[in-house]
């Protein structure tokens, strides 16, 4: 799986190497977009190769609305690459208009060191984070049910997690190659399926897993019960502003 979207990568560039190929219907403030209906847009990657790292810079602020030619639309999703190879953004805010953050959407974003994602979001594509080496925490919303393969493949400095109360799967090397990864917090009072390699290069003898008091499936689950598990009574939306990463 991760070698074959490597090679993907890797031939859309090539295809793109000669020609800028454009990824966007328009551009307002800078954000580029494409057009997915009447009434919305999507988070577009500006350019199908490696010059869209110098599309998005600095500080970055989607907005929840965007008018263009006159018209008022809704902005509802970030498209796959939008911001891939941005290795110049230092942070982005979302707005709570966003439902879905589509493949390799932050693919490679080495500068964010944390984001906050709406609640309202129902899609976390796969890879989605994939190499933000310098990401330290994350809270996956309620709408969530899945953690897609991939999704934090590399995020090397990452700490904390906490994975909603309806999680029912951890796809391959979701986790692989986060060596810093000290707590998963998951909410799920049965535990979610886990693909063999979901936490590949993970120390489990000091990651510890956080789960409902009285879930006793994740003694039995053939990944997690290799990891020191502590049960708690936390509710997910306190969790991380009381373990705080030092």
């Amino acid at each position: 799986m991760k070698k074959f979207f490597l090679m993907l990568i890797s031939a859309i560039g090539a295809l793109c190497s000669s020609t800028t190929a454009l990824a966007y219907d328009c551009e307002v403030d800078g954000i580029y977009y494409y057009r997915t209906s009447a009434t919305e847009l999507e988070v577009a990657c500006k350019v199908l190769s490696d010059n869209n790292r110098s599309a998005y810079t600095g500080s970055v602020t989607i907005p929840a609305t965007v008018t263009y030619l006159g018209k008022t639309f809704n902005v509802t999703s970030i498209g796959e690459y939008a911001f891939r190879d941005c290795n110049s953004m230092t942070s982005i805010t979302i707005p709570n208009s966003i439902r879905e953050i589509k493949s390799y959407a932050f693919y490679n974003c080495t500068a964010i060191n944390s984001l906050t994602l709406p609640p309202d979001l129902t899609e976390l594509g796969l890879g989605a984070f994939e190499g933000c080496s310098s990401l330290i925490q994350m809270n996956i919303p309620a709408g969530i049910t899945t953690v897609e393969d991939e999704l934090f493949f590399g995020c090397a400095a990452l700490k904390t997690v906490v994975l909603p109360s309806g999680i029912s799967t951890i796809g391959e090397n979701a986790f692989t190659r986060c060596t810093s990864l000290l707590s998963v917090y998951i909410l799920a009072t049965t535990a979610p399926t886990c693909a063999q390699n979901a936490f590949e290069r993970v120390d489990r003898t000091w990651c510890t897993l956080y789960v409902p008091k009285g879930s006793n499936s994740y003694q039995q689950e053939s990944v997690m019960k290799e990891f020191f598990i502590e049960e708690f009574d936390g509710k997910g939306e306190n969790i991380l502003l009381n373990t705080q990463p030092k």
